[in-house]
């Protein structure tokens, strides 16, 4: 297998650094992964993303060093397989709230005697080392996205095999009562992330978290997050967009000079 850039970063005391895209476009998918990004999150769970998307999308970042990673609608065993045999070198799987519920999914991501994945990695292999390597190389990712999670915070942090808390503001937000929030300077939400950190590095294991506003990425890593999902396919799409309309309306609008 070829090296993972996750892992190495987390190995050289660095975060890691992410793109989501929503898999409905093999060509942005493709592009953004020539940029240099460690990873590309492929969303299954908030998007209109169907497997072959997602196989498409994991093939086209064949030629970069770009992780492909995929979230799963949810905790399914199958899924986590079918994602990981197309190629997915990691998967991300929302709305864990038990040590039972994370693992259920880490056992599904790891083969005997780690876990109960089937073996049989259509495209994934490349290689008869694919079965010594993949239980090390596939990175598996918890979402914290509760205050029932938050409880269990310590035991899911513990579950063997499990590599990532990666924090669910918005949801976490309003499983607390509140409105969907990333505010990332309230200062409860600064509360529970360190705590999220904190249980994820006393366990061993790594934290991760959105970081899309200007700013962001350096709270997050002041935190001590060892994961930055820094961009979304959607959301520069939107702001290029914008900032692309604004400038065409500034001309479109000026008057002509007549001679």
């Amino acid at each position: 297998m070829a090296a993972n850039t996750i892992r190495e970063r987390w190995a050289a005391g660095e975060a890691a650094v992410d793109c989501w895209v929503s898999g409905s476009s093999v060509l942005s998918t493709e592009v953004i992964g020539r940029l240099g990004y460690d990873s590309i999150v492929i969303d299954m769970q908030h998007t209109m993303a169907e497997y072959r998307d997602v196989v498409t999308s994991i093939i086209a970042l064949a030629a970069s060093p770009t992780m492909p990673l995929v979230r799963v609608p949810g905790n399914d065993p199958v899924l986590v397989g079918r994602v990981l045999d197309a190629g997915a070198r990691g998967v991300m799987c929302p709305m864990i709230n038990t040590r039972e519920e994370a693992e259920r999914f880490v056992r599904a991501a790891r083969y005997a005697p780690d876990g109960t994945r089937s073996y049989g990695p259509y495209r994934a292999a490349d290689g008869a080392r694919y079965f010594e390597e993949a239980n090390a190389d596939i990175v598996t990712f918890a979402q914290i996205e509760t205050l029932q999670a938050l409880a269990n915070i310590d035991e899911i942090a513990a579950t063997p095999g499990l590599d990532v808390l990666f924090v669910g503001p918005t949801d976490l937000s309003i499983s607390g009562g509140g409105k969907p929030s990333m505010s990332y300077t309230d200062p409860l939400v600064d509360e529970r992330h360190r705590a999220i950190v904190t249980a994820a590095h006393n366990a061993g294991k790594r934290a991760g978290m959105l970081a899309l506003a200007p700013g962001d990425p350096e709270i997050g890593r002041g935190w001590g997050m060892d994961f930055l999902s820094v961009a979304m396919e959607q959301r520069l799409v939107a702001v290029g967009a914008a900032q692309a309309l604004r400038a065409g309306r500034e001309v479109a609008g000026t008057r002509l000079q007549t001679v």
